[in-house]
């Protein structure tokens, strides 16, 4: 296997057993698959784009792209490793497409990191003003670095499906997401005034 290596776990080995039904004829793997990912999908792009509606048509537009792209899958990588890569680039092409070349994130909570629905109305706001506050900070990393994170912390990706969602060596996702996260630190400690 060229490139990064991935551990295979009981879940790539459902998605792969679904990728195959599909191409099977069973188009209910296919819905399987969508349903599954959805929410992650919608979340890693809302956290690129920083804007619900955008969010929505990103993904959107990505899973039209893996419909006409999944024979292209060639199970290098696990499924969802390839479904955010092409996650990432559908993304990027949207906003480059609608914005220009920047990329504002202003963050807010998307529906999959509410922890719990028994949460009290305060908790509730603490964590959504929490989550705007990181979010405009997350905003102020050069675009590598801001995917490199939101792909490890918000994606739950390994450094080597990071490299792989990315385009790039496990070396370079490493620097990313260290240099990112530094940043961060840092920006969130002048923030409040820690600095």
């Amino acid at each position: 296997m060229n490139g990064p290596e991935f551990e295979m776990n009981e879940a790539y080995k459902e998605d792969y057993k679904l990728v195959d039904s599909y191409f099977a004829g069973d188009y209910a793997a296919l819905e399987e698959l969508i349903t599954k990912y959805q929410r992650n999908v919608y979340a890693i792009s809302y956290r690129i784009s920083g804007d619900m509606e955008e969010a929505k048509d990103i993904t959107q537009k990505t899973f039209m792209q893996v419909v006409r792209e999944l024979k292209s899958f060639r199970k290098k990588s696990s499924f969802k490793t390839w479904l955010y890569r092409v996650t990432v680039n559908t993304a990027l092409n949207h906003l480059r497409e609608n914005r220009g070349n920047t990329v504002e994130l202003n963050e807010a909570i998307a529906d999959g990191y509410i922890a719990s629905d028994k949460k009290d109305s305060l908790s509730l706001l603490i964590e959504e003003e929490r989550g705007r506050h990181f979010g405009s900070l997350l905003a102020t990393l050069p675009e590598r670095q801001r995917l490199s994170v939101v792909l490890r912390v918000y994606g739950g990706l390994s450094i080597s499906e990071t490299a792989i969602a990315m385009g790039c060596s496990e070396g370079a996702v490493k620097a990313h997401y260290h240099n990112g996260i530094k940043k961060f630190k840092e920006a969130y400690m002048s923030k409040e005034g820690i600095l």
